[in-house]
């Protein structure tokens, strides 16, 4: 659920960590990700609407400017 993402994310935050969160699954949408988890987590936070994109997304943001990442 949606709850459990951002409890996830704060217990990220919480141990230290700041490496890219992908969000995805039929309870979130880029909206969500950035209003209600985004702002619980120091690292970036990216909502990936499908499976089959994780790669690209995570090839972006292997890039050379990860905290701008535009979502697909």
């Amino acid at each position: 659920s949606l709850e459990e993402m951002i409890f996830n994310a704060q217990q990220f935050r919480d141990s230290g960590y700041d490496v890219p969160l992908l969000i995805g699954g039929a309870t979130t949408s880029k909206v969500h990700t950035a209003v209600k988890i985004d702002t619980h987590y120091p690292g970036p936070v990216v909502h990936v609407g499908d499976a089959s994109l994780v790669v690209e997304a995570c090839s972006h943001l292997l890039g050379t400017n990860k905290k701008e990442y535009k979502p697909m």
